[in-house]
């Protein structure tokens, strides 16, 4: 009863002081809106979530299997690990977003893609698409919308596209050509070429030193037309099958890379393709902005801890009007006084951040969760994962309250949880932009740990897995922290009240 009465009293001081709730509520709220007008939709992504492959088909044509040889060219660039293929869905999308510096190329496979690839062949009569550095798309009806102000990232973008057109045209072009070595007319071309010479025992029957190959085949027909184009076949079949026989780590007679080369495909889980998505949002508050997935935990988290200096004031007053020398006095327990003064802060710090939350899901369009979580996973998420935060701010708070003795203390010491820790821990800086090593520095730090947890259940477009044992690791450390300095505080109280009680 001690304890509500304490609580009460304190949780009236936090709710009307009007500075409390521009802190905590109106400030993120405007920061997160003004932050999300002027950062760009890049912000806080990771350099491997930027660099994608965007692609407009407009291919009409039909290649191998009766599939475009455009859609041939997508699943060989899907299928090169490390790479994000994204399809965008028409050409003026295509130019807007590189005129507006969202993409640094777009590859566009034309309406005669596929026909021109199935023209190309070793022949004479064929086309020859390739150059010293890869192959002509002009020849392929391929071209790449470009950013002249991004030359580095097209370059990468055309290499791409460079090395899976030798991919597909390549492996076509070999398999047809092995095909025609089985061609009748091949063999027909080959027996007025070749010729073998003729045995000293076959002299009368045959005056010639030389005997082209065609002759000899026509002579075994016994000039029977059906029988020789049969002999011609089987001559074809038998370069064919000494050739396999020769280059048997090849199969020569497939017209696709992982034909060829005899690889092995890879699996449907190593590929990412997506169709393109508005990232920079939609509306006045850009609504649904991949950057808000970043700012709305980092802010949740740093403003969570704010509350330390809030809370702290409230002791250094007391301290000043002699309010907490009256309640040492008082039977009341040291425990009892400590819960009061807990209870509050916890209410508080829990409601701000299911607030944020909530503002972030219904105003701005985050994501939360997953359609597919489990009742403990969600409790997991949005009541452990809040509570061990609210616990840990409300310990700190204590901790530094209890430690200051006037108002320029309280400033200097709440300045260590309430800045560096939150610099530290990736509040204010994105952990993608800092070094690697960063990171590592948040580690110790109670932010850190939350702000790691809270953007877990916040799955960005690029990673839509959570890590539960993440989310329950950073909570017990929460509450480990919270557990450590709410000790360490009823410590230092009880030796205040134990030196109160002498004096």
């Amino acid at each position: 009863m001690q304890s509500l009465i304490i609580a009460k009293k304190e949780l009236k001081l936090l709710v009307r002081d009007k500075l409390t709730t521009t802190v905590l509520f109106a400030l993120p709220f405007s920061m997160i809106l003004i932050l999300g007008f002027l950062l760009g939709e890049g912000f806080g992504q990771k350099t491997d979530d930027l660099m994608r492959i965007s692609i407009l088909n407009l291919d009409e044509g039909k290649g191998l299997d009766n599939k475009s040889w455009a859609d041939h060219t997508i699943e060989d660039i899907v299928s090169t690990p490390n790479i994000k293929v994204e399809i965008i869905q028409n050409k003026q999308l295509a130019q807007n977003l590189v005129k507006t510096g969202k993409r640094a190329a777009v590859i566009v496979f034309n309406q005669n893609f596929s026909n021109k690839v199935n023209v190309c062949s070793f022949l004479s009569t064929g086309v020859n698409p390739f150059h010293r550095d890869g192959v002509y798309l002009e020849k392929l009806d391929v071209s790449i919308i470009k950013d002249t102000k991004q030359p580095a990232t097209s370059a990468i973008i055309e290499s791409v596209c460079q090395i899976a057109l030798l991919r597909i045209v390549m492996p076509w072009m070999i398999g047809q050509a092995f095909e025609k070595l089985g061609d009748p007319e091949f063999i027909e071309l080959l027996g007025k070429e070749v010729s073998l010479p003729v045995p000293p025992s076959l002299r009368l029957l045959i005056p010639k030193e030389k005997i082209p190959l065609g002759e000899l085949l026509e002579l075994a027909s016994g000039k029977d037309v059906a029988l020789a184009r049969n002999y011609r076949e089987k001559v074809g079949a038998g370069i064919q099958t000494a050739l396999i026989g020769q280059f048997k780590n090849y199969n020569l007679t497939g017209k696709s890379w992982a034909s060829l080369t005899r690889s092995i495909n890879p699996t449907e889980t190593d590929k990412t393709l997506t169709l393109y998505q508005n990232e920079d949002g939609a509306g006045i508050l850009k609504r649904g902005a991949i950057r808000y997935q970043i700012l709305v935990p980092s802010f949740t988290v740093m403003f969570a801890f704010s509350l330390i200096l809030i809370s702290g004031w409230i002791f250094v007053a007391e301290k000043r009007q002699g309010t907490f020398d009256r309640l040492l006095g008082t039977p009341v327990s040291t425990i009892n006084i400590l819960i009061g003064k807990f209870l509050p802060i916890v209410l508080i710090s829990l409601f701000q951040i299911l607030f944020l939350l909530a503002f972030g899901k219904i105003l701005l369009g985050i994501k939360i969760g997953q359609y597919d979580w489990s009742i403990t996973n969600w409790m997991t998420s949005l009541i452990f994962l809040p509570f061990a935060t609210s616990i840990c701010v409300a310990s700190f708070s204590l901790f530094i309250g209890i430690l200051a003795k006037n108002e320029t203390q309280l400033a200097l010491f709440s300045s260590i949880p309430v800045c560096l820790f939150a610099l530290l821990g990736g509040c204010i800086f994105p952990w993608e932009m800092m070094p690697d090593n960063a990171k590592n520095l948040s580690a110790f730090t109670p932010q850190g740990w939350a702000l790691d947890a809270f953007r877990e259940i916040m799955p960005s477009a690029f990673d839509t897995s959570t890590d539960f044992q993440l989310i329950l690791k950073s909570s017990l450390v929460l509450l480990t922290m919270g557990l450590i300095l709410t000790f360490m505080t009823w410590g230092i109280f009880e030796r205040i009240r134990l030196g109160h009680a002498k004096a």
